[in-house]
């Protein structure tokens, strides 16, 4: 499917606050409600849009300690890790990288004794044989594209 101009925009509106009403978005794009709602379906239909969502404010919301921490599995758990990293409420985001990048979470908790209880509990499993981890100070940029 091919995107253009009203289409990245009606993403970029949607990306800001899906909830936007259509006749908000059509009155800015000078087109009709009916043109955003066939396209924001079409764009639905194609998976263009996997899901609407929203963003939690993590300070607000009881979890106001970001860390990025990387596992390093044991050479064949790969997938052991990857699933139990799925598994885990604090992680947010996880990646499995190429190369020797192990697995890369975002993990947002209460506080860092929760965090160092989280860094514990994945030290104590047997399919990993390394953490690293960074503590966010600030957050600089957060943006869904």
């Amino acid at each position: 499917m091919e995107l253009d101009y009203i289409n990245k925009k009606i993403i970029e509106m949607l990306t800001n606050d899906a909830r936007r009403p259509y006749r908000e978005i059509a009155d800015e794009l000078e087109v009709t409600e009916s043109t955003v709602r066939k396209r924001v379906n079409k764009l639905v239909e194609e998976k263009v849009i996997e899901r609407f969502t929203l963003a939690l404010n993590p300070s607000k919301s009881g979890r106001s300690v970001t860390a990025y921490v990387t596992a390093y599995p044991q050479n064949q758990r790969e997938r052991e890790v990857e699933e139990l990293v799925k598994e885990l409420p604090e992680v947010v985001e996880a990646y499995a990288m190429s190369g020797k990048c192990g697995v890369n979470m975002k993990v947002e908790v209460k506080d860092l004794q929760s965090l160092n209880a989280f860094l514990e509990k994945l030290q104590n499993e047997s399919a990993i044989i390394g953490l690293e981890s960074c503590i966010a100070l600030k957050e600089l940029k957060r943006s869904v594209m």
